[in-house]
């Protein structure tokens, strides 16, 4: 068996947390120098491909390499906290981790995120996870400290499902709010309908929808896109009141 080095170790590392990431992701996360050079951080996933350390999933919708971790690689570097990517939802998990790595920059006001397999197998799991959302988020705003689901959803849904979720985070006293994303505004204005229809303009008090195509497009950026927030039309990042 293959040893793998201390430093690619670390470079590779932030996919125990974010799952699956493509190469900027990775470049991002390192906090190492020499990982934040493009053709060196290529070389290095092509090796580690080679080693049967990194998975590739190519995305045929925005052409791009997205990675994560073989059971080889969790061998090594964190046997007790499994990735768990499945060949099933690998495109919505790529998408759910890019999106959390662009919110992960809104700073001051965002602090800490974990993604779904992170809340299932950690320590963060509460009784009031009945629903584990695609991810936590928490920060403060305005000297306010809050917590947030974050979900993600590709397609629309039946509306039992829709309805029933909503209705789990607007009696949740665990969560703060609920962030939901869709790559286009078609599906959102679809998902406010049924929810105002269903539980009335109130759901937007505590649910706050948001478009955002570029992560879907793979251009990992939260410009553009739209969002409904209290009844106003807002931006995520207009929401935190941050300045393109």
């Amino acid at each position: 068996m293959e040893m793998m080095k201390t430093d690619h170790k670390f470079f590779i590392y932030p996919l125990t947390d974010w799952r699956i990431l493509d190469i900027k992701g990775l470049m991002e996360c390192s906090s190492f120098e020499k990982f934040k050079k493009y053709d060196y951080a290529k070389k290095l996933l092509q090796k580690m491909k080679s080693q049967k350390f990194v998975n590739v999933y190519r995305c045929v919708l925005n052409g791009k390499n997205y990675y994560y971790l073989t059971p080889l690689a969790e061998k090594f570097i964190s046997q007790d906290q499994k990735s768990s990517v499945s060949e099933e939802t690998i495109f919505h998990d790529a998408m759910v981790s890019s999106l959390g790595i662009e919110l992960s920059k809104i700073k001051p006001f965002i602090t800490d995120i974990e993604l779904e397999h992170k809340i299932k197998n950690g320590k963060s799991r509460t009784n009031f996870d009945e629903i584990i959302p695609d991810a936590r988020l928490k920060g403060n705003f305005n000297g306010v400290n809050f917590t947030s689901a974050i979900e993600v959803e590709l397609h629309q849904k039946e509306k039992s499902r829709i309805v029933g979720k909503a209705k789990h985070y607007l009696k949740s006293s665990f969560y703060d709010y609920a962030f939901y994303f869709f790559p286009d505004e078609k599906i959102l204005k679809n998902y406010s309908n049924i929810l105002r229809q269903e539980l009335s303009n109130d759901f937007n008090q505590k649910i706050f929808l948001f478009s955002i195509p570029k992560i879907f497009e793979g251009k990992n950026s939260l410009y553009e896109g739209t969002g409904l927030v209290k009844g106003k039309s807002k931006t995520i990042l207009q929401l935190f009141e941050v300045v393109p």
